[in-house]
């Protein structure tokens, strides 16, 4: 027994100082535990893929997860760039993959990359009381709390559903909230789907994630064409015919009910009209999902706008469980009829820290490829930005360049030339930090790209904004976290 709770004691103590060795799981690790990851074809004969990916690391990080099936003879893999993990959080995933049509599918193991990021939602929490229920529907309601000193936006809950086997049986998500401040306590709920209510034991793994529009990027000509969309269908392999003319997609709705798709494309033309037609199968209004689909081919109604910046959005309906093809007509070459202004203020919409001085405002111009910060500065101090590729891109070498105004010395006004040379991603956000000297008046980074080229859409991504129409309306659930925004 002595040898036994000395043993105990010394493994207790090499745990403290070797976490890692002690236990691979414990520290310093992102993984899917065994468990926690299941792969099936749902009701609607679609492979879905459910996983709670957990952070061990001491920061938080955003991960990158490359899934393998093995479909008969053809190994299918995918990658998915998710929503940023606070430490000792899990986050719940859901993806499906049409492509797997074996009728037994082999779902490899996963592998996991992941990059460090800023903290998000920290001190974001579930209230364990006798608020939290499961409703006879399945449904689960509770409330949360913002412990943390940084304002929360635009954020969802999510969760893990299981049965009572401690088998997941669904991925829920919330609505969005727009703001929720240090200290407050909000309601929510999370809704499972009908067919599986029943089978309903509990939720786990409750995590706060952001909401964002998915980019698509695809060749056009010659060019590169990167659009933007918000849907519950889900819209990949992006293609232009050779002329440029006609973007065709493949669409996947996995809901017995209509969705309504938004896109966003850069003008080229203010003469274009979008057509969209649908080529595939859906299931009929008010028939069950084990009846069989109907193949069809029809041209879908379109709502089409243009915002003040000259950007166009696209909206038309998905039918219920439809999987085919999507072929959106009418892009035109630029023929220079699309103008946009010669100013934005950015002053809200961007995250920045700002000592030894504070910041008036911040003012970019697309023409000229620059973002302007104008500042009081009192003493020597510094200005942190976070921006992203949607909002300014580096020039061919990587690099910014900021040019330091200062007040008017013997020589009149004085410029410093600052290069920053820090690593830059399309996808991911970035912190940069100019030192600045008492008497610093105004900063201008230059890069080779400023917005608008996804214009007001830009904006209102930067704002953490989804776009929402009267007559037809969608929230994404999307995980994945492309921007950051001013808290």
């Amino acid at each position: 027994m002595k040898e036994l709770v000395i043993t105990i004691i010394a493994l207790g103590v090499f745990s403290m100082f070797y976490p890692v060795i002690a236990d691979a799981g414990m520290y310093g690790e992102v993984y899917i535990p065994e468990h926690e990851l299941i792969g099936f074809f749902d009701e609607n004969g679609t492979y879905t893929i459910f996983a709670g990916i957990k952070n061990k690391e001491y920061f938080p990080i955003v991960p990158t997860v490359k899934i393998s099936v093995q479909d008969s003879n053809e190994l299918i893999v995918k990658e998915y760039k998710l929503a940023a993990i606070m430490p000792e959080n899990m986050l719940p995933m859901k993806v499906q993959i049409p492509e797997v049509k074996s009728e037994n599918p082999i779902l490899l193991e996963p592998s996991i990359t992941y990059e460090k990021t800023v903290e998000s939602f920290t001190g974001g929490y579930i209230i364990y009381d006798d608020s939290l229920q499961i409703l006879d529907n399945g449904s689960l309601i509770g409330k949360i709390r913002n412990g943390g000193e940084d304002i929360f936006e635009k954020f969802r809950i999510y969760a893990l559903i299981k049965d009572k086997d401690d088998v997941i049986i669904d991925i829920a998500s919330s609505d969005i909230y727009e703001s929720m401040k240090p200290g407050e306590v909000f309601d929510f709920k999370l809704m499972p789907s009908p067919n599986i209510a029943h089978n309903v034991d509990y939720y786990s793994c409750f995590s706060f994630g952001d909401d964002a529009i998915m980019p698509l990027t695809v060749k056009q000509n010659d060019d590169t064409f990167t659009f933007r969309y918000t849907a519950n269908a889900w819209f990949t392999d992006a293609e232009f015919s050779d002329d440029g003319s006609e973007l065709s997609m493949y669409s996947l709705n996995g809901f017995p009910l209509p969705v309504v798709g938004s896109f966003e494309f850069p003008t080229n033309s203010i003469d274009e009209k979008y057509d969209v037609t649908l080529n595939g199968e859906k299931m009929v209004k008010g028939a069950s999902s084990k009846d069989p689909k109907v193949k069809f081919t029809e041209s879908v109604e379109t709502l089409q706008s243009i915002d003040e910046m000259g950007n166009w959005h696209l909206y038309f309906e998905v039918p219920e469980a439809f999987q085919g093809n999507v072929k959106i007509s009418g892009f035109k070459e630029n023929d220079g009829t699309a103008t946009v202004p010669d100013e934005i203020d950015l002053t809200n919409l961007i995250y920045y820290e700002i000592e030894g001085g504070e910041l008036i405002d911040i003012i970019a111009k697309p023409k000229k490829a620059s973002l302007i910060l104008n500042i009081n500065s009192f003493e020597d101090g510094k200005l942190l930005l976070k921006i992203n590729d949607f909002l300014v891109r580096p020039f061919d070498n990587g690099e910014f360049i900021a040019q330091i105004h200062s007040e008017p010395g013997l020589f009149n006004q004085e410029t410093e030339t600052v290069y920053i040379t820090d690593e830059f991603g399309f996808d991911k956000g970035l912190t940069i930090t100019i030192p600045f000297k008492k008497g610093a008046e105004k900063i201008e980074i230059f890069g080779s790209y400023v917005v608008p080229e996804f214009g007001q859409m830009a904006i209102m991504v930067l704002a953490g904004t989804i776009i929402v129409i009267v007559i037809i309306s969608k929230k994404t659930n999307s995980f994945s976290n492309l921007f950051y925004t001013k808290m």
